[in-house]
């Protein structure tokens, strides 16, 4: 499987948006250059997380966060995982169904394609505090290290050996 990620993804400390900047309300660019700093990066590089933007997660996966418009400000992190859909076929796509149910179902975590056509991991809520979104960074990160070492194994029966359907 390919382990290859858009080169913006390796960005550990991306260059600022100012484009982006100069549109955040101040809550919003605070609740950002906190959750940066919550990440390990200088408070002035918040606002360079924003989606589309890519910056490199704890587990090294290639991640972003959607801001939510208005305020109060939230968040909500994705990952992208270093697959693509198309790379999948036959007793990994079961696998696949089997592993998005558990994420889905026991995290609120959404499986799907992102537009640079890799697999991604997406909360479903939006997080509103800046510490809980770097702990859900971290999450993301470690669920997505999980489904791809879960979608690789060459054991068909995962769904069932490993309690991962319902």
């Amino acid at each position: 499987m390919s382990t290859s990620l858009p080169a913006a993804a390796h960005a550990r400390f991306p260059a600022m948006n100012s484009a982006l900047s100069g549109s955040l309300t101040i809550a919003q660019a605070d609740f950002m250059s906190r959750l940066a700093l919550q990440l390990g990066l200088p408070a002035q590089n918040g606002d360079a997380l924003i989606a589309p933007q890519l910056f490199t997660g704890p587990a090294g996966l290639a991640c972003r966060v959607h801001l939510q418009e208005g305020d109060p400000p939230a968040v909500r992190p994705e990952a992208l995982l270093p697959m693509s859909v198309q790379e999948l076929a036959g007793a990994e796509v079961q696998r696949l169904l089997a592993v998005q149910s558990l994420v889905l179902g026991e995290l609120g975590w959404f499986l799907s394609t992102s537009p640079e056509g890799l697999l991604q991991l997406t909360s479903l809520a939006w997080i509103n505090d800046p510490i809980d979104a770097a702990t859900a960074l971290d999450l993301v990160n470690g669920v997505g290290m999980a489904i791809i070492h879960a979608l690789m194994l060459d054991e068909p029966s995962l769904g069932q050996s490993q309690g991962l359907s319902n």
